[in-house]
Formats: structure tokens, sequence, C-alpha cells
């Protein structure tokens, strides 16, 4: 059990976090390439797959009818070794097969000076925005076990076809990957939405290593309007 000094102290090293999502943004899955030799190309096909072609792996196939969820999908290409995967701006849950940005996925460098490769929401074709706050951030490395992350708000603006009951959500993702809804909410059509708790004072405060994503979804159409945007606010400590 951690010391009433160790938890104090944590607090205190907490610093603010926000992290906003825009039309075809949310990075549902990170990679990192852990091989040895070089990396071709990686490229998602709309409702087909994601294929990978290295030095090391030559072509790897990772069909959407066989991994059905993100979840699956993450864990088939952690277990192969090539890359790291890790979920971001969305759920294990979620399925795959209408899901991505389709194309040749773009090389960039992470934070700790990684190649990785984000592979993008199709926010029109998924029918949602998703943005989340992690103890470790967007990182790799990072130490998730011993932080926290306490949400203080969340905003967004999206043009969509229904706002619905149970359409605007908060879900909190445990370190071994359970996700369980914490909040839901009415979703507001096209108007800009903020919520927070005691006029800004209140929080939610998450269980040790868990991540907390908010996600605003509809039944039928999200339009690719240049104002969209989501963001989640908090505190990581």
């Amino acid at each position: 059990m951690s010391s009433l000094n160790a938890l104090q102290v944590r607090q205190l090293a907490g610093g603010g976090q926000v992290h906003q999502v825009r039309t075809n943004s949310p990075v549902v899955i990170r990679l990192r390439y852990v091989g040895t030799g070089t990396v071709t190309s990686i490229t998602t096909t709309t409702a087909t797959n994601i294929v990978a072609i290295t030095s090391d792996g030559g072509t790897d196939t990772y069909a959407f009818a066989t991994y059905t969820t993100v979840g699956a999908l993450v864990d088939a290409i952690n277990a192969d070794g090539i890359f790291e995967a890790i979920v971001l701006d969305g759920l294990r849950a979620d399925a795959t097969a209408t899901q991505f940005v389709a194309g040749a996925i773009t090389l960039s460098t992470s934070e700790e000076g990684y190649s990785i490769w984000d592979v993008l929401a199709d926010t029109s074709a998924c029918l949602y925005f998703a943005a989340c706050l992690r103890p470790n951030g967007r990182l790799f490395e990072k130490v998730a076990r011993g932080h926290r992350v306490r949400v203080q708000e969340i905003e967004y603006g999206i043009n969509m076809a229904t706002a619905a009951a149970a359409s605007a959500l908060l879900y909190q993702r445990t370190l071994v990957g359970t996700e369980t809804i914490v909040l839901s909410m009415l979703s507001v059509d096209t108007t800009i939405t903020t919520e927070n708790w005691a006029s800004g004072n209140g929080e939610i405060a998450g269980a040790d290593g868990a991540s907390f994503i908010f996600k605003v979804l509809d039944a039928a159409a999200l339009a690719d309007a240049a104002t969209n945007y989501l963001q989640i606010a908090g505190i990581v400590e």
C-alpha cells in the first residue's frame, strides 16, 4: 500500500494535460518498430486488413475478418514482435472493419524519438470522435503504474446527424485493458458543449495506471466538418 507521503508527492508532482482531436485525427493505434531491419510500408485497406512490409518480417497481414476488434488486432501485432502497438484514441472493443483511414500510413517520430506509424480513425466511417488521457501520455516507455489521471473537463463541437442519449461517453480503461463507462450523457449537435463538475473545481479520478477515453458517437452520420473537434483535459500525476 502506498504511504500517505508518496500519495501527496504524486499529487504535488502532477501536471495539466489536454488532448484534442479533429476530423480523421484520432490515433486509434500507434505502432513503433521494434524489429532489427527496415520498414518498407504499412497500409490500411478499409474493411480488409492492415499490411506491414519489413525486411525482417516480410509481409505481415492482419485481416479484419480475423481480428474483428481493435484489442484483438493490437494483441496480434504485439505477439508477432516486429511492432509494438498501443491503443490511444479509441476502445479495444471497437470494430476494425470500418474503423481506419485507408491508405499508406506516414512515418513520423514520437516524443521519445522512435519511428512511429499512427493508425487514424476515419470519423465519418466509424461514426465517432474519441480522445484519450493516459498516465504515460502518448509514450511507449514511460511507466503508467503508480500514476493516475484526474479528468476535469470534456468539450466538443461536432456536426452529427442525430443527438441522442448515451452518446457522449467517458470510459476508463484499466492496465489490463478492461473498459468501463463511468459517465453517460446526451450528445449535442454542432453546438460547442462543455462538461465539468462543481463549476470546474470537481474531477473524476481514475484507478492506478488507468486511462480515460472521451467518446462522442452517432448512429447514422458524422460530417467531415472542418470545425469538428473534441477534447479532454485533466491532471496526470
